[in-house]
């Protein structure tokens, strides 16, 4: 146990060295816009093709989808009315 400290710091320097690589791989892959929408648009290509696009919605989403559209029948219905009373 007398070398804990040693593996301690050996440890450290290991894993301030791995993100030092890191950052210096992120920072040559940055700034490529054009392959990152490529790729997103492959990725989409890809669900198409297995009819899984349009992705399925999370129920929150669906239920705040399903308020809109009952707001937007009330007031499609009162205009209609209204435009009838006129």
């Amino acid at each position: 146990m007398a070398d804990t400290p040693a593996i301690v710091q050996r440890w450290r320097r290991g894993m301030v060295a791995a993100e030092q690589r890191a950052r210096a791989l992120a920072a040559t892959e940055a700034g490529r816009p054009a392959k990152a929408v490529g790729e997103a648009l492959a990725a989409l290509a890809a669900l198409e093709a297995m009819g899984r696009w349009p992705g399925p919605r999370d129920a929150v989403s669906e239920q705040a989808v399903r308020v809109v559209r009952a707001r937007w029948a009330r007031i499609q219905r009162r205009a209609k009315a209204a435009a009838r009373a006129k």
